[in-house]
């Protein structure tokens, strides 16, 4: 359904028609930290918002507003790094929640950019789903792109897997003529293939021990056309993927 979404540009009225219609409420869910000399400090929930903007026109979704601060502590060695403790962010995550479910919200799906979010969204959600009879569903969406991307970009930190969704946002956030620093890429590739690995992983105190410089990828890839194409692509598969986790969810609101 073609119209706003987003909580924050709509009068109350609004808001309580989207609810009344889809009972559906998104919560995008990012962080702030470095991303090199070439993207925004914002970059993780900006991309997490322009997903969700366009997830919640598809889904007649009411976008709900977020911090756009998370859990990121071993990005702190960078200036422009913010990082809150998971208490924290897991209780401003369930105060959200239960705001939008006392306003009629009966289905909650995150859309999450930030992997360091994970295990407090985990928690938090698993919270509020005990105390109220709703469905909730988490889509990892920076692994969405990677999956519908993967093969061309790769996962990388500031590379273009990160440049295309910002691009889609705002191009003027993008300096790609200041992408002069990558760390060398395959010893990045390795630690960012060994931490991610569920059979064993270690524990990282600093990004520096991954990426010296704070990023690595191939940024200068990225172009507005290309970034137009991921964001519809992206956009239309986490939908998908909403649908059909809600869906699956057994519960008193099936």
């Amino acid at each position: 359904m073609k119209g706003r979404h987003e909580l924050l540009e709509l009068t109350q009225p609004e808001v309580e028609a989207i609810l009344r219609r889809s009972g559906l409420a998104l919560l995008p869910t990012g962080s702030v930290e470095q991303h090199g000399p070439h993207l925004p400090c914002g970059t993780d929930y900006l991309a997490s918002l322009v997903i969700g903007r366009q997830v919640a026109e598809r889904l007649d979704a009411l976008l709900l507003p977020f911090a756009p601060m998370g859990v990121t502590p071993f990005h702190m060695s960078f200036a422009g790094t913010i990082t809150l403790r998971p208490e924290t962010y897991m209780a401003l995550f369930e105060d959200v929640c239960e705001s939008a479910i006392q306003h009629g919200a009966r289905r909650l799906a995150v859309i999450n950019w930030h992997e360091g979010n994970t295990a407090s969204i985990n928690l938090a959600a698993a919270a509020v789903r005990r105390r109220h009879p709703v469905q909730m569903a988490v889509v990892q969406a920076c692994w969405v792109a990677y999956e519908l991307y993967g093969q061309e970009c790769g996962l990388t930190h500031g590379g273009e897997l990160e440049v295309l969704p910002i691009l889609a946002y705002d191009p003027s956030l993008v300096a790609l003529e200041r992408a002069t620093n990558p760390s060398p890429m395959e010893p990045a590739r390795r630690m960012d293939a060994l931490r991610r690995r569920r059979t064993a992983y270690p524990i990282i105190a600093d990004v520096r021990e991954l990426y010296p410089t704070g990023w690595y990828g191939e940024p200068q890839r990225a172009t507005p056309e290309k970034a137009k194409e991921f964001l519809d692509r992206v956009s239309e598969r986490v939908a998908e993927l909403i649908r059909e986790t809600l869906a699956a969810v057994e519960g008193p609101t099936s």
